[in-house]
């Protein structure tokens, strides 16, 4: 299966340069890609406001439920890879209700694809 994820700066740029390996995914709800992306799956690379510039091979992946000490310990754990110490508010985070954490590998710029608005959507599951 295809995805698209929508990145902003500095995330987008951190995972070109391979500093960001674990793409992560928090919300209330299970929303994509929570359930819906597994190992192998291609990841459109989409910096928001502009096109797709990179892809992305999901190399493994696992989905939360969170508590309190789970979103501690994802941090704890994965955040160096993630990127938390970037991100704007932990707080905000940590009092989600899911989690997806994404391993990537095989990131590759490549030449620009347009790809319809996403009209506030941070990932779109693409069909075959």
């Amino acid at each position: 299966m295809k995805h698209i994820a929508i990145l902003r700066q500095p995330f987008f740029n951190m995972v070109l340069s391979g500093e960001k390996t674990i793409e992560s995914r928090w919300s209330m709800h299970k929303v994509a890609p929570y359930g819906k992306v597994k190992v192998g799956d291609l990841i459109l690379l989409k910096e928001t406001g502009k096109d797709v510039t990179a892809t992305a091979r999901v190399k493994d992946v696992k989905y939360y439920e969170l508590t309190p000490f789970v979103a501690e310990d994802i941090k704890m754990n994965f955040g160096k890879e993630i990127g938390i110490d970037k991100f704007e508010n932990w707080e905000v985070y940590a009092h989600k209700n899911y989690c997806t954490l994404i391993w990537l590998e095989d990131v590759k710029k490549i030449d620009p694809i347009q790809v319809p608005r996403s009209n506030g959507a941070g990932w779109i599951v693409v069909k075959d």
